[in-house]
């Protein structure tokens, strides 16, 4: 008996462990409508439906929506004797969404007129009958209808933020709950949120919001069938970004990115070179897989090519390789209007600014709250300054071996990791790894990796 009321005690508190991080991704359930004919004559008059399905096509191959089969969508129509093409009315949209159970209905039109193009979509949201987005893309008449409605098929995605949760985090290394069938992508980037407070109606109880505070910013590396792999890009504060915490696609990132050009694939392969200013710069092809290497074989092409570095702005560029070509090329970064401005207020020398010499002594303090304290001021704000940047390397290096138990000084230690790692000088990358490899704290070791990671 005792045995069972144990077993019946604790099954009753599993009940309410939250399970956060194991929750199914569904996709959003849509119905595409026939789209409208407007303007000058069309090759058939089932464009529409033509449209319609190219749509669908395009947004299945998305891999975000559960889109309603076609001759479902008729079947409904028909017995409901409904007039659903085009630009519909939206109680009318609201009805079929509620008959077929979806939560967005897709209607739209295709305008041909002389030498223009335009296709046109509104996004009805079922429950409320409003529109909740309007896009539309265009073209050439003499070009591709259906190239435009991939494109439209992209720009509904975007309306359709994808959510998750981090299930795992290994220093810089991030694991999400999102794979290939949530339709997400490589170089996708996420904002990271801790969920603080409820928020309730003060009446009637209605739980109306939950806080969330942003913690960072990830991006995906590598997509598999069930999670995703992602780098932090950016944390507010060292070890912000935790297991548990929820994501959501970075809308205004993704609003900013060009769509990737098609590499066309021909026969002899040439060879990319890119050299940089800083040399130490990051260098990435956005619209391919494989990571670069400076002379690495590629089809011919264009290529999406990205350049970056700690203390630098980031530039993008298209790169186009003939056939059997080897191509060479040169990109400067500019600094960071952070650095200029350091650059240009930092004196030569410490003895000419005592604020500095102040900071210097307070970093070889034997009290680790005044050493965390200085090097979290040095990071704000003296994190380009040759002088500081010698003595950060010499406490890290003289340090990071020392109390590693005191919350403190591990702290202290971390955050010239930080500074090293985002001053733009590659020589601190030694000092970085050593740390990675020899501190005897586990906290320590992450920030030495993470930060020597930046120079790769």
């Amino acid at each position: 008996m005792r045995k069972i009321l144990c077993l019946f005690i604790s099954l009753v508190l599993l009940s309410f462990i939250p399970h956060v991080a194991t929750a199914d991704f569904k996709k959003t359930k849509i119905a595409v409508l026939d789209f409208q004919l407007q303007g000058e004559e069309f090759q058939t008059p089932d464009m529409g439906i033509i449209v319609a399905e190219w749509l669908i096509t395009a947004l299945v191959q998305e891999g975000r929506f559960d889109v309603i089969e076609r001759r479902l969508l008729e079947k409904i129509i028909q017995e409901q004797k409904l007039i659903m093409t085009g630009v519909v009315d939206h109680k009318s949209a609201t009805k079929l969404g509620k008959l077929l159970g979806v939560k967005v209905i897709i209607s739209g039109s295709v305008l041909r007129l002389r030498d223009s193009l335009e296709v046109n979509a509104r996004i009805i949201d079922v429950e409320s009958a409003s529109i909740i987005a309007a896009e539309t893309v265009q073209g050439s008449s003499t070009g591709s209808l259906e190239e435009l409605i991939g494109r439209m098929a992209k720009k509904i995605s975007k309306d359709f933020p994808l959510e998750g949760y981090i299930v795992h985090r290994n220093g810089n290394d991030i694991v999400l709950d999102l794979g290939k069938r949530t339709g997400i992508k490589l170089g996708m980037r996420f904002i990271v949120f801790k969920e603080g407070n409820i928020i309730k109606h003060p009446k009637t109880g209605e739980i109306l919001d939950i806080e969330k505070k942003e913690t960072g910013l990830i991006e995906v590396t590598d997509v598999l069938d069930k999670i995703s792999k992602a780098v932090i890009v950016e944390e507010k504060e060292p070890d912000a970004i935790q297991y548990s915490q929820m994501i959501k696609s970075d809308l205004k990132w993704i609003a900013s990115k060009p769509e990737p050009e098609p590499v066309l694939t021909k026969g002899i392969k040439g060879r990319l070179y890119i050299n940089t200013e800083p040399k130490n710069a990051r260098v990435r092809i956005l619209n391919i897989s494989p990571k670069y290497v400076h002379g690495m074989n590629l089809d011919s092409g264009s290529y999406h090519v990205e350049v970056s570095a700690p203390g630098y702005g980031k530039k993008t560029e298209w790169i186009t390789l003939k056939e059997g070509e080897e191509k060479t090329t040169f990109t400067q970064i500019e600094k960071s209007s952070a650095q200029k401005a350091a650059s240009a207020s930092v004196p030569k020398t410490v003895e000419e600014n005592p604020q500095v010499l102040r900071m210097i002594e307070m970093l070889q303090s034997s009290d680790p709250i005044y050493k965390r304290g200085a090097a979290k001021s040095i990071y704000k704000s003296y994190r380009y300054h040759p002088e500081i940047l010698k003595a950060v390397n010499a406490e890290l290096l003289k340090g990071y071996k020392k109390n590693s138990n005191n919350k403190y000084y591990v702290d202290a230690m971390s955050w010239l990791c930080n500074i090293l790692g985002d001053s733009g000088h590659a020589e601190y990358k030694d000092t970085l790894l050593e740390v990675s490899e020899n501190a005897p704290n586990r906290k320590l070791k992450k920030y030495g990796l993470k930060n020597a990671r930046k120079y790769e």
